[in-house]
């Protein structure tokens, strides 16, 4: 009897502890689920609007757009993705506090068209206007223009056949930027082309892969747009490749003689350096100011005039 009652005892401790582990999976248990419960509830994260952010920052403007960036980071890797409107929401707070931060926008704008979430055709205009105020402060990053043309090119559908043209056409006029940004690839040339010339704007193309060929550096991307251009005018790619290493070799020197700070992609877009002067004589020679004709004089006055008297 002894012996069974010390072993009783012996027992009591792992049945205890078993009791205590089984107890506290259960309660664990149920603190996740009201964790995931609350987290369903509170998915869209708080974003001020842009006037609110700059108020409720009191001055250290800086800091609480780093404070709703990490809010944004945060909200877009949690279980149960955001909206795009509330990302949108939060990168304008972001802008409106510090314009200077490029990386928010960008992000921003790839965030939006995550493939979680599933975006509505005002969800693709809400981020065309974010890639477009994100354009405007960040002229020379390629990326913001190429997104936007790709929406306006495979993302938004019309069953209005001038409506889907327009878009084309904006989504193409946006890669043609884009395309001559520092860093941006040149294959993007070739698709623009192939946009240009589906819209009738073939001469367009010509010109615009001329462009592109120019200051192309990369051999292997010159040589497919020698190939595209060569298929658009009918030409021999020997043909057109001396032709444009001789006009290479003339932007080469106005380049390097007008403008050689700048990179090639920006002396194309911005040329050469007006003169600090103004002529006058260069107007005789202006089609766009209209020619004065000489104003023709009086008939001479007869000159017996005032003289005639009445018989």
């Amino acid at each position: 009897m002894y012996t069974l009652g010390v072993r009783l005892v012996s027992l009591a401790g792992p049945v205890v502890a078993l009791a205590l582990i089984a107890g506290a999976q259960a309660v664990g248990d149920v603190a996740n689920a009201e964790r995931k419960a609350t987290a369903k509830r509170t998915t869209e994260p708080y974003a001020p609007s842009p006037d609110a952010a700059r108020i409720a920052s009191l001055g250290y403007r800086e800091a609480l757009a780093d404070l709703l960036w990490v809010r944004a980071l945060v909200a877009f890797g949690s279980e149960t993705d955001p909206s795009a409107g509330s990302i949108r929401g939060l990168v304008e707070a972001i802008a409106a506090l510090d314009p200077t931060f490029e990386e928010p926008m960008e992000w921003g704008a790839l965030a939006m068209q995550s493939i979680t979430m599933t975006l509505t055709q005002d969800d693709y205009l809400q981020v065309l206007r974010v890639l477009d105020e994100a354009t405007a402060r960040f002229p020379q990053n390629y990326h913001l223009p190429q997104r936007a043309g790709e929406i306006y090119i495979l993302r938004l559908k019309s069953d209005d056949p001038a409506q889907v043209r327009a878009w084309k056409a904006k989504g193409a006029e946006l890669l043609a930027r884009a395309a001559r940004l520092p860093g941006a690839p040149k294959s993007l040339g070739s698709w623009v082309a192939q946009l240009q010339t589906e819209l009738g704007q073939r001469d367009q193309a010509i010109r615009d892969l001329r462009e592109l060929i120019l200051y192309t550096t990369d051999r292997a991307a010159r040589d497919r747009l020698l190939k595209r251009l060569a298929a658009l005018t009918r030409s021999s790619t020997e043909t057109l490749s001396y032709e444009l290493d001789v006009e290479g070799a003339r932007f080469t020197d106005a380049w390097r003689r007008d403008r050689p700070e700048l990179p090639a992609t920006a002396y194309v877009l911005v040329g050469p350096p007006r003169a600090p002067w103004f002529d006058p004589a260069t107007l005789a020679d202006d089609p766009d100011v209209p020619v004065v004709e000489p104003i023709p004089p009086l008939p001479p006055l007869a000159d017996d005039l005032g003289e005639r008297t009445t018989p």
